[in-house]
């Protein structure tokens, strides 16, 4: 099984560290953050994007396009009760070269193989979600030092983790 961890530093601020990769996750000043990353909901979106948008220069790669000024933009809206993303949408601007020069039938496969992306399957078919809650200091997540969190400190126990002040972008 892959594994990250989550660590929360101050305020809305969390650090994510996947492998020796590590990024910050923030809320935008309005929302009691300081803007200092995306916000939870930005990177689901960035992850679908930057799935797609692999898949399409891999397409184009494997079928000797270029695949110069690909670029994918994301656009979605919420939905209420529950409070989530409700719809996503991936808008896949393909190079003019490559745009006309693709057939419908090269165009459908390129559609397909995009619908395909590990991320887009992962949210279409909908995967199982366990939530465990631990206060086992031995099992407590590492802080940004590689030093073990207090006992509570991974449940949320930080002055700042009001649910009634979320951004409503953090899903």
């Amino acid at each position: 099984m892959e594994s990250m961890t989550v660590t929360w530093l101050r305020g809305s601020q969390l650090a994510v560290e996947a492998g020796r990769h590590r990024l910050l996750v923030d809320q935008p000043e309005e929302e009691g953050g300081t803007d200092t990353g995306m916000t939870p909901v930005e990177l689901l979106l960035a992850s679908l994007g930057s799935c797609i948008g692999y898949f399409a220069a891999r397409f184009c790669q494997r079928h000797h396009l270029p695949a110069d000024g690909l670029r994918v933009t994301m656009a979605w809206e919420y939905e209420e009760k529950p409070h989530r993303v409700g719809s996503m949408t991936a808008h896949v601007h393909l190079p003019q070269s490559v745009a006309a020069a693709l057939a419908p039938e090269m165009r459908a496969r390129m559609q397909k193989v995009l619908e395909g992306c590990t991320v887009h399957n992962s949210i279409a078919i909908t995967p199982r979600i366990g939530v465990t809650i631990t206060t086992d200091p031995a099992r407590a997540p590492l802080d940004v030092r590689g030093e073990r969190r207090g006992e509570g400190r991974e449940a949320g126990g930080g002055k700042n983790n009001r649910q009634s002040g979320l951004d409503k972008r953090t899903g």
